[in-house]
């Protein structure tokens, strides 16, 4: 049975600055001047919160010797290590996860689920999907139960959006692409968030791991 641990906080309010930095200064300074460009505090904080989270994933998993200096990225920008394990990042709104696991392939998304105008995504939902959505008695979490789960599965194969969304069909709780079988958890950690992780794997288990960047959990 593979294990993957999921790593997730919820901040609801901007640190104090002394705290934010002394999480920052435990990123390398290339990503530390890449947050500092980030404009807005959410977004920073969502920025920050998720390599942290990862740190916290490898010294977890004993994988010290990986860094996020060791960081590299294929050629559709999906991150990766030359290491026997993958993860995944995600955020929206108030809530960032990690998705961590060895000898498997995953990919994580988390969606806020908020009313937006379905037409400008018709075309990425198959008929039956969207069949699904506009006669929903709740159109837009039924919306968002298929968009994590595309998202999940492009970050999972790593070509990202070179993949056509519309190919994307589960059945029975099964993504089949490209000869692969991509196999679907949804996690409810928010009942207002969609949550979905995918894996090559069947035979999982997912443990949680809730971080509290408030209580200076993560500084050494």
């Amino acid at each position: 049975m593979k294990v993957i641990e999921i790593f997730y906080t919820k901040f609801t309010e901007e640190l104090p600055k002394s705290l934010f930095h002394d999480y920052l200064n435990l990123l390398p300074r290339n990503l530390q001047e890449k947050n500092s460009r980030i404009l807005r505090w959410q977004d920073k904080h969502s920025n920050l919160f998720g390599k942290i989270l990862l740190m916290e994933a490898l010294k977890r998993h004993d994988f010290r010797s990986c860094t996020l200096k060791e960081i590299k990225y294929n050629k559709y920008k999906r991150p990766y290590f030359e290491a026997d394990f993958d993860f995944n990042i995600s955020h929206s709104g108030e809530y960032v996860v990690c998705a961590m696991g060895e000898n498997i392939k995953l990919g994580v998304d988390i969606e806020k689920i908020v009313d937006i105008d379905f037409s400008h995504f018709s075309k990425t939902m198959t008929p039956d999907q969207w069949k699904e959505i506009l006669f929903s008695i709740n159109p837009s979490k039924t919306f968002f139960k298929y968009w994590t789960l595309k998202e999940s599965i492009i970050k999972a194969d790593g070509r990202g959006l070179s993949i056509p969304l519309l190919e994307i069909v589960d059945q029975n709780n099964i993504v089949h692409y490209e000869n692969i079988n991509w196999y679907i958890n949804r996690i409810e950690i928010d009942k207002e968030y969609a949550m979905c992780l995918v894996t090559n794997n069947e035979n999982l288990k997912i443990s949680m791991r809730y971080v509290d960047f408030y209580q200076k959990e993560i500084i050494q």
